[in-house]
């Protein structure tokens, strides 16, 4: 009778423990799970503040009352990692709201313009120079006084964004370079190039599938240097939609200054191959292969040079590279890099909430994943 007690004892209190330590597991499993959900709210409240911040931003009538609006376009050809940048393209936008009229005046790199200081030659004395020497804002000032008019708002875009730009746009992104930067194939040259600039521009103007990338604004928007908001460009967007230019591509006029008499080359990215096959516009340079190791070795080799780091992220460089796979993974590579750097949290989960946005409106949601893991670890 005694050792059945002693059983049912024994029976009874191995039963409490199980169930204390099943109750007390449960809690610690419910709390685990709990402060993960906490965390994955707190991350994605910062990915919504960082899209809310974009998206109201407050903003005066651009237009005013005169309903115009002129934009400078500046395409920078800077090497990779370097800080000093000629101004390899210059086009001059402006937009008439009330005609429903859009004016693009090409500027040739090679015009003349003043250098600051003494010691050049004679070949210096050209408007890109005037950017790599004295600076963005002198090379502004030397293009407005080509223009005859200053400029209310400038976009900059560099080498590696261009061709950012070009793959979000779906378009064959190194025969697309390749033809933008063309100029053996025609007698005149420079100014021929630089009038296909606005040809180009026109095109993208006035295709019918504009309206199309109206879900990739915010990231087209970090691919450029502007004085702009995110909000502006977001209305000065809905104006040139509305303006119908598919419809009505005699809206957009093109010109130059100083003036020259070019050709009409249409852009038609069916026939880049062709045209860069041409005997008279022969290959330049490294092979295709080599430039996409070399890109990749600048990347690799200097990661452990902090400024070098900062100038690659800033130039977006893995935009230059064709393989899908490898440029998100330089991409995320000289990120991780870059948030190393960074001391200040608020900077880090706002680089990562970009990044974030980023990869999930490209549909890459393993490396939106990978972000998310990363913005994680600064709570």
């Amino acid at each position: 009778m005694l050792r059945r007690k002693f059983f049912l004892a024994f029976f009874l209190v191995t039963l409490i423990l199980f169930c204390g330590l099943s109750l007390i597991g449960w809690v610690y499993t419910s709390q685990r799970h709990q402060a993960q959900i906490l965390l994955q709210n707190e991350i994605q409240s910062v990915i919504d503040q960082r899209i809310d911040l974009q998206t109201q931003e407050t903003t005066s009538d651009l237009f005013g009352e005169d309903d115009l609006v002129s934009i400078l376009l500046l395409g920078l050809d800077a090497r990779a990692g370097s800080d000093v940048a000629h101004c390899d393209v210059i086009q001059f936008i402006e937009l008439n709201r009330k005609n429903d009229r859009v004016r693009i005046t090409a500027i040739p790199r090679g015009t003349f313009a003043l250098l600051p200081e003494a010691g050049h030659v004679p070949s210096d004395y050209y408007v890109s120079n005037a950017c790599a020497i004295g600076g963005l804002e002198y090379g502004m000032t030397q293009i407005e006084q080509i223009l005859g008019k200053q400029t209310d708002y400038v976009v900059m875009v560099g080498f590696s964004k261009a061709l950012g730009i070009f793959r979000l746009l779906q378009l064959p992104t190194t025969e697309t370079l390749q033809w933008l930067r063309a100029r053996h194939a025609y007698a005149i040259g420079e100014p021929q190039r630089a009038h296909n600039h606005s040809t180009f521009l026109k095109q993208l103007l006035t295709q019918d599938t504009i309206s199309q990338f109206t879900a990739l604004e915010y990231i087209l928007y970090k691919l450029v240097d502007t004085d702009l908001t995110f909000s502006q460009a977001q209305e000065l967007s809905r104006v040139v939609v509305a303006m119908e230019l598919s419809k009505y591509p005699e809206r957009v006029e093109l010109s130059m200054k100083p003036e020259y008499l070019v050709q009409e080359v249409a852009y038609d990215p069916e026939m880049l191959t062709t045209f860069l096959e041409s005997p008279f516009n022969p290959p330049e340079g490294a092979s295709k292969e080599e430039i996409q190791q070399e890109i990749i070795d600048i990347i690799t080799m200097n990661l452990h040079d902090p400024i070098l780091v900062e100038r690659m992220f800033e130039q977006q460089l893995w935009w230059q590279l064709e393989d899908a796979s490898m440029r998100e993974s330089m991409h995320f590579t000289l990120l991780e890099t870059y948030l190393s750097q960074k001391k200040e949290e608020e900077e880090r989960q706002t680089l990562l909430a970009d990044y974030i946005i980023e990869m999930e409106a490209l549909g890459e949601t393993n490396w939106a994943e990978r972000g998310r893991a990363l913005l994680t670890l600064t709570f």
